[in-house]
């Protein structure tokens, strides 16, 4: 059984005071690889890293591929490698596709970290930090019945099979929303990142299921599509959506009823957990297994919740 935590901010400052030999220039180098440049989550998540690196004096290098995407990711991984950190995190794009370059980068002496996804293969992997995706499917589902009453069909609008965080999103709704005899769930469609495609599946899905009473989508591309497609066919605010993500578009949303539910992670505060885990593996500390961040369910009249866990790129 893995060990986890709940993710607790520590003093930076008492490690390093108490590892000189770190803090006297060692190299404390560390490579932040993100999932996709322009994510409103993974500007997020930066700025928490960058702010905590700031405070720590530790040098911080931060990468992202053009696209959500192995193929994107592994030259950028491979480039990450030839620098040679002292400690990577990586999102990896996908479960099984960057075990390889990234147990690579172990080989080359690294400390290496997953951050926000994980890998089919762990065993290489000083830690995992992450927030419970299954649970955050999970707590869609519930959410989504409450909204519909315990009757209607739903779709699930998600990543291609690959994301481990996506996969998790989804398999946990569809696990907890067959637990409701008045729901029919019609299944996930495939959106890649793509709004427009996923305002297409929501158009393609009203004609073949005129019945459409709710939509989770497992992130913010998806729900910025969803709310789009709806407010195309004239379904705004009579389809139910539920969304993962605190995007400031899926704020404003929440904010005028077209998303009724949002399930927001705490980007920020992975960032954070980058840093302060990488200064535990630069002191030789140990580190657990697993640490998982917040993960809040946020209803459509919780503005002041809404803003607080709104995915801000507001690094200084």
């Amino acid at each position: 059984m893995r060990n986890t935590m709940v993710f607790t901010v520590l003093s930076t400052l008492t490690l390093a005071l108490a590892h000189p030999a770190w803090a006297a220039g060692k190299n404390d180098t560390v490579a932040l690889v993100l999932g996709v440049k322009g994510s409103p989550f993974y500007q997020a998540l930066q700025c928490g890293a960058q702010e905590k690196a700031r405070q720590s004096g530790i040098t911080l290098r931060v990468s992202a591929p053009d696209q959500f995407a192995a193929d994107s990711q592994i030259p950028v991984v491979n480039a990450v490698t030839a620098t040679a950190p002292a400690v990577a995190a990586i999102v990896p794009t996908d479960a099984q596709a960057l075990v390889a370059p990234m147990k690579q980068l172990a080989a080359r002496g690294a400390k290496v970290m997953t951050v926000d996804q994980t890998l089919n293969d762990t065993r290489f992997l000083a830690t995992e930090i992450i927030s419970d995706n299954e649970r955050g499917g999970k707590m869609a589902a519930e959410a989504m019945n409450r909204l519909l009453g315990g009757k209607g069909e739903v779709l699930v609008i998600t990543q291609p099979p690959g994301s481990s965080a996506q996969d998790a999103r989804e398999k946990g709704f569809a696990e907890q929303i067959k637990t409701y005899p008045g729901i029919t769930y019609i299944g996930p469609q495939y959106q890649s990142d793509d709004p427009q495609k996923a305002a297409e599946i929501i158009t393609s899905t009203l004609s073949a299921h005129p019945g459409l009473a709710g939509v989770f989508s497992t992130n913010d591309q998806g729900a910025i599509g969803a709310v789009t497609g709806l407010r195309q066919a004239g379904a705004a605010k009579k389809v139910k959506v539920v969304a993962y993500d605190a995007a400031t578009a899926e704020v404003s949303a929440l904010k005028n009823g077209t998303i009724d539910v949002l399930i927001a992670q705490n980007p920020k505060q992975e960032g954070e957990a980058v840093i302060t885990t990488a200064l535990a593996l630069l002191a030789g500390k140990p580190v657990p297994k697993q640490t998982l961040t917040d993960l809040v369910s946020i209803e459509s009249g919780e503005h002041q919740k809404a803003d607080q866990y709104e995915y801000k790129a507001d690094c200084r």
